[in-house]
């Protein structure tokens, strides 16, 4: 989960990712094996040299193929459909931003009462039941969204968004303003865009 915090204030997390193909293992900017199975230094405030992990990077883009980069319209499209989509499942979003390789929320997720202890995103999870409801709930976003903007043309068919992202609770009040003022500072490098009060396009 990337975290030490177990508990959100409030039910308050913070969710980043990428397109995919965009961080890839032997990334120069800093990368993290699965689970912590290979230690690696450094981190993206401290990226280890370009050189060292150069033979895994290659073989991850000659694996994966072509990264994914979003144009102005389809950031657009895919915005305002995760905040939708989100939305209608009954999460409390405030923010989001999605620049042309990764993307940003904010959002309050309540746990359904009662709860469904056979739904398909509980079964057999190494995660709490709240970390496996936002995956799922935040996952059929991304899948919605990833259907739009190829149905629209906007990228090719096949996969659209990396399949993991981080999910950091939000500790505070403080915390949740510097997140929420940290997300939408990308609109002034080019991210699309959405904040509480308005309609999703």
């Amino acid at each position: 989960m990337g975290t030490r915090i177990v508990d959100a204030w409030n039910g308050w997390y913070h969710l980043n990712g990428n397109t995919y193909g965009t961080w890839i293992r032997g990334d120069e900017r800093g990368w993290r094996a699965r689970h912590h199975r290979e230690h690696v230094d450094g981190d993206y405030k401290h990226p280890p040299p370009p050189e060292e992990h150069a033979e895994e990077r290659n073989a991850s883009r000659k694996l994966m193929g072509e990264a994914v980069r979003l144009s102005a319209e389809a950031r657009r499209v895919a915005c305002g459909v995760i905040v939708e989509s989100l939305l209608h499942q009954k999460a409390e979003v405030i923010a989001c931003a999605i620049d042309d390789h990764h993307y940003h929320v904010l959002a309050r997720f309540r746990m359904p009462r009662p709860l469904p202890v056979d739904a398909a995103w509980l079964v057999q999870t190494r995660h709490q039941p709240i970390y496996a409801y936002i995956r799922h709930v935040f996952g059929l976003a991304k899948s919605r969204s990833a259907r739009a903007l190829s149905g629209s043309g906007l990228v090719p068919e096949g996969g659209v968004w990396s399949k993991r992202f981080k999910i950091t609770p939000v500790s505070d009040r403080a915390h949740q303003v510097a997140v929420y003022r940290y997300i939408l500072r990308h609109g002034t490098r080019r991210a699309a865009t959405w904040r509480v009060g308005d309609d999703p396009e």
